[in-house]
């Protein structure tokens, strides 16, 4: 064959091969461009959780602080979530929160913790009832929280430490304990243990009912070694005695009180002793001295104690001063030893 006719007859065939190569250049690089449905994408192509987490305002953030109206109507900015508390004379009711605290009279506290439940609790003790400055200043609190019998200008040297609430003293325990609660922002601790206490009271009272007369009345003094002699109003005992056992309190004792409600107690004569007795005495002597215990043997051994229909009745009781305490680990030891005493 000549080679004219070669050389004329391959120019059609190259230019078809070439095409082809071309044609199927394209279409791998086209299948190459889109991603296939069920291929992950790159992280270019995603958006980080972490990311968009860590760049986000949280709706629901908490402030720091926030504006608390105390007992004396003054105006806190206190901590949202205080974590270095000195609670004066509230030591027992932040244990009963389970709110751990960094300082507190212990002259008060011990009267109803133990040493063991005041393990890593710094004593600020102070002269009568003022906490001590320089040691409260250097456990450096983010919240102190005081009774309202301090003087206005204990207040003041306290606000300059950290900010300073005073919680009502002579409230009922309840209500004093629910207070503490929403201070430190948890108010649903409080409601928990009253509930819890509620029903320990009607189980302790299911007990001992059989041995509570109808309407009994029920009374409760305490005797100073300086021989000043008090009877309680209700906020005393009586969520023990009133609340939890069902005693009535006798009429000569609410007439007492029915325009002072929220004095815990009066000063009477002992000759006066006798209109203020109910069916059922609980005294509260100071036998701690030597003071103490001279002036209920002379009580007790007088004509006056031993004309009582309760003495009489062996019905009288003499019980140390805890009982004369209100905070929420009292009123609920309480339950147990009143029954107790009136099992016997």
């Amino acid at each position: 064959m000549p080679a004219l006719f070669l050389r004329k007859s391959a120019v059609p065939l190259l230019i078809l091969l070439l095409t082809a190569i071309l044609l199927s250049a394209c279409g791998a690089s086209n299948n190459a461009a889109t991603p296939s449905p069920s291929s992950s994408p790159t992280p270019s192509q995603s958006e980080s959780p972490v990311a968009t987490e860590s760049t986000s305002p949280t709706a629901s953030e908490e402030p720091a602080v926030r504006t608390y109206k105390d007992a004396l109507d003054r105006t806190v900015e206190i901590p949202t979530a205080p974590q270095r508390i000195i609670a004066h004379y509230y030591a027992a009711e932040m244990k009963a929160l389970d709110v751990p605290i960094i300082g507190t009279n212990f002259l008060n506290a011990k009267l109803a913790l133990t040493d063991e439940q005041l393990q890593g609790v710094e004593d600020i003790g102070g002269d009568g009832l003022v906490p001590n400055l320089e040691k409260t200043l250097s456990l450096e609190p983010d919240l102190i929280i005081v009774p309202d019998f301090l003087e206005a200008a204990d207040l003041d040297a306290l606000s300059k430490i950290a900010p300073t609430v005073v919680v009502g003293y002579g409230a009922d325990a309840f209500t004093r304990l629910g207070v503490l609660a929403d201070l430190i922002g948890q108010p649903e601790t409080a409601a928990d243990w009253i509930a819890r206490y509620q029903a320990k009271a009607a189980e302790k009272r299911a007990l001992v009912q059989s041995s509570i007369e109808e309407g009994e009345t029920a009374s409760a003094f305490i005797l100073y070694s300086d021989k000043q002699f008090y009877v309680y109003n209700k906020q005393r005992l009586g969520p023990t005695l009133y609340d939890a056992f069902g005693f009535a309190i006798p009429p000569k004792v609410t007439e007492l009180f029915s325009d002072k409600q929220s004095e815990l107690w009066e000063a009477i004569s002992m000759e006066a002793l006798p209109d203020y007795a109910g069916d059922r005495v609980f005294l509260i002597a100071q036998n701690s001295t030597d003071e103490g215990k001279k002036a209920a043997e002379d009580l007790l051994q007088g004509p006056i104690w031993k004309s009582l229909p309760a003495v009489k009745n062996g019905k009288a009781y003499v019980v140390d001063s805890r009982w004369a305490m209100n905070d929420p680990l009292t009123l609920d030891w309480l339950l147990d030893e009143m029954a107790a005493l009136l099992a016997k």
